[in-house]
């Protein structure tokens, strides 16, 4: 397939293609049999009826439309990946010529990855690094006793008399012998956490500083995305607490546009940071493995019933995977930098 591109403001471009006539031939043969398989004409099967009777009731019109979104389909994922381009979003088609024994013109808007001028990425990864807090994570005795007062409080609130804190007590929460042992494994679950949280935040430190420093200008299409994505982010975590997204509105006596307005900033920074992993991820040839990937899929649908699995789109939950840990593998890169 010919192709034409032609760069438009705010990272678009516009492609000029055309399928040719031998090529666009056979796929008004496919939407013909596609119609002909579903056409039902009294005196005729289902999928029985003539071809030449069958393209009489439907037009000529809604075949050649229906061949064109067939060719388009097929032909669009081979010129992106022909042409090396990296479309964000859905493209906006038109369709210019489109006839029986000719070849199908058109005409495709799409925007795409902007170009982005990294830093030294490297180097101030290794400075952020440099600066990483070495202190051991200290967990006070209060804050040991305080979660065993909270665990006791909930599992006991209904009966009397109050059952003791007590070796008793710290078996009947698991594989603990006494008290002490329980205290321990708080005490070592509190560290964990906290260790986990103080790495998470330094990984967000370097690439925040790493994306500060690029030179980019961020689409709308991708600030919007992210607004999207911010939304249905509240949306799940409000639906995890069991309640409905339409009473949650109705509470906080706002609508989801008034909600959105305020993540301009953040929906911004977060495509930056997007768009810099991105690109640090393609100058080191950093790819995750299928082994990664499906992982950590099986750990994301672990949180879903069998029924919530079969609604989900595969699909979608598969590249969102491969996002996730291609970006943990960049952070991990960034993180050994010296």
């Amino acid at each position: 397939m010919n192709a034409t591109i032609k760069k438009l403001p705010e990272s678009k471009i516009e492609i000029l293609g055309e399928v040719e006539a031998a090529v666009f031939d056979e796929y008004i043969k496919k939407a013909t049999q596609k119609f002909v398989a579903n056409a039902e004409i009294d005196g005729f099967r289902k999928g029985k009826a003539p071809e030449n009777l069958v393209v009489q009731r439907v037009g000529d019109d809604k075949i050649l439309h229906e061949a064109a979104e067939l060719a388009l389909q097929t032909e669009w994922p081979r010129v992106l990946k022909e042409n090396t381009i990296e479309a964000i979003g859905p493209a906006e088609f038109h369709i210019l010529k489109m006839a029986r024994g000719n070849a199908l013109a058109w005409k495709a808007i799409v925007a795409v990855l902007p170009e982005i001028i990294l830093p030294d990425y490297k180097a101030i990864a290794a400075r952020v690094n440099a600066k990483k807090s070495t202190v051991p994570v200290e967990i006070t005795d209060k804050e040991v006793d305080d979660t065993i007062t909270y665990i006791h409080r909930s599992r006991n609130k209904d009966k009397e008399p109050t059952v003791p804190i007590d070796d008793t007590f710290a078996q009947s929460l698991g594989n603990f012998a006494t008290l002490t042992a329980l205290k321990e494994n708080i005490r070592d679950g509190i560290r964990l956490e906290r260790e986990a949280k103080q790495i998470e935040e330094h990984k967000n430190n370097i690439i925040s500083e790493i994306a500060t420093a690029a030179k980019v200008e961020i689409p709308t299409v991708m600030i919007e995305g992210e607004r999207q994505k911010m939304l249905r982010e509240l949306q799940a975590s409000i639906t995890d607490m069991g309640l409905e997204w339409s009473a949650y509105l109705a509470h906080m006596k706002t609508t989801e546009e008034d909600i959105m307005k305020g993540w301009q900033a953040d929906a911004e920074r977060r495509a930056r940071i997007g768009m810099t992993l991105h690109a640090i991820a393609k100058q080191e040839k950093i790819e995750p493995t299928i082994e990664d990937v499906n992982e950590k899929l099986d750990r994301m649908l672990t949180h879903y019933s069998e029924e919530e699995i079969k609604k989900i789109d595969q699909r979608s939950a598969r590249d969102y995977a491969v996002s996730i840990v291609g970006n943990e593998k960049v952070l991990s890169f960034l993180e050994t930098q010296k």
